[in-house]
């Protein structure tokens, strides 16, 4: 009986081991995916500023290339004015 009874507490003292075990395992993993998840998190926010901050550097060079090219274009049609000016001297 006394025999029994020392084999069902090694049992139970083996599978409260195991299961203190797993519990520390299943810690230490759910540890190491949250701090992967908040590693991620930082990451996803730094692509997103730079994403902005390239997005926002963009809208302005393109709007400095519209005034270029609406400065060019008054430029030209400037000319174009003073060329027919010109011709319709020479025609008078």
């Amino acid at each position: 009986m006394r025999e029994l009874e020392r084999t069902v507490t090694a049992m139970r003292d083996a599978l409260e081991l195991k299961d203190r075990e797993a519990n520390a395992r299943s810690q230490r993993e759910l540890t190491d995916a949250v701090a992967e998840v908040a590693e991620l998190k930082a990451t996803v926010k730094a692509l997103r500023g730079q994403l902005e901050s390239d997005a926002r550097a963009h809208a302005a060079r393109v709007q400095e290339a519209e005034r270029l090219h609406q400065g060019e274009v008054r430029e030209l049609e400037d000319t174009v004015q003073a060329l027919r000016a010109q011709l319709d001297q020479a025609r008078a």
